[in-house]
């Protein structure tokens, strides 16, 4: 669902909803404009040329392959030498399919203390793409803000730029409910060349992954982050994996 002459990053959030970190107040409240860097900027969405990554990552309809109500279950893991790591579940749940093809849902984004609070109210009503995407960068963008003692603003404009200009789309087959299937791994590494990245030297050559397939219910299928250890190769400082697992369908 695209429209003329709205802001660049309006466009590129379509249907992402509002998250807030963990135990963070009001005053910490993050839109979902992970779209390309320098928002003011208004186009036409008919004739500016976005990028491969973020026509995939922003402007595919992620959930038109999904016909009826149905739970879809993300296993999540954070592992590596840096700190505590944690397991973790994520539930998207579509409750109605629209007329136009739409779907109103609700996301449970974590348990307990990690949980995510994601605004629904006006946020998974009538939405076309995976608001799974838009939350767990809106919580890695407030994670990197923990780890480095820096702003979550400077590292979402960041991620916005390398989606828009360095991002890398490749095809890759993988297994999922013992079925071969394609897809698209879209890799981005945001800080590599950042010219600040001596303030944050240990988290610089952090690496993002994502695996897209319209074959996968909902079509994301995994999301994997990578901070690389330079004095071990064999173990990362921090890993996160979220993994699409199962669909449950639904009655009407």
């Amino acid at each position: 669902m695209l429209f003329r002459a709205v802001s660049l990053s309006m466009i590129l959030a379509i249907n992402l909803p509002t998250v807030m970190a963990a135990g963070s107040g009001e005053g910490d409240e993050m839109k979902p404009n992970i779209g390309r860097y320098g928002e003011a900027v208004a186009v036409d969405p008919d004739e500016f040329e976005f990028s491969p990554a973020e026509t995939k990552l922003w402007m595919m309809q992620h959930l038109d392959n999904i016909e009826k109500p149905a739970r879809l279950y993300y296993a999540f893991s954070k592992t590596g030498s840096f700190e505590e790591g944690f397991t973790d579940s994520v539930y998207l749940d579509i409750l109605e399919i629209n007329s136009d093809g739409s779907k109103n849902a609700n996301l449970t984004f974590f348990t307990a203390e990690h949980q995510q609070r994601v605004a629904n109210e006006d946020n998974l009503t009538n939405i076309n793409g995976n608001p799974v995407l838009g939350v767990y960068l809106q919580g890695d963008i407030f994670e990197m803000s923990r780890l480095t003692e820096g702003s979550w603003r400077y590292f979402q404009k960041r991620i916005k730029l390398s989606i828009a200009e360095a991002a890398t789309v490749e095809p890759i087959s993988f297994q999922f409910e013992g079925k071969q299937i394609e897809g698209e791994l879209i890799t981005l590494t945001p800080y590599v060349d950042d010219p600040r990245r001596r303030s944050f030297e240990k988290f610089a050559n952090k690496r993002y992954e994502f695996i897209l397939s319209a074959q996968v219910p909902g079509t994301l299928y995994q999301i994997k982050t990578v901070v690389p250890d330079s004095s071990n190769p064999e173990q990362p400082l921090i890993e996160e994996v979220l993994t699409l697992k199962h669909i449950e369908l639904r009655d009407m």
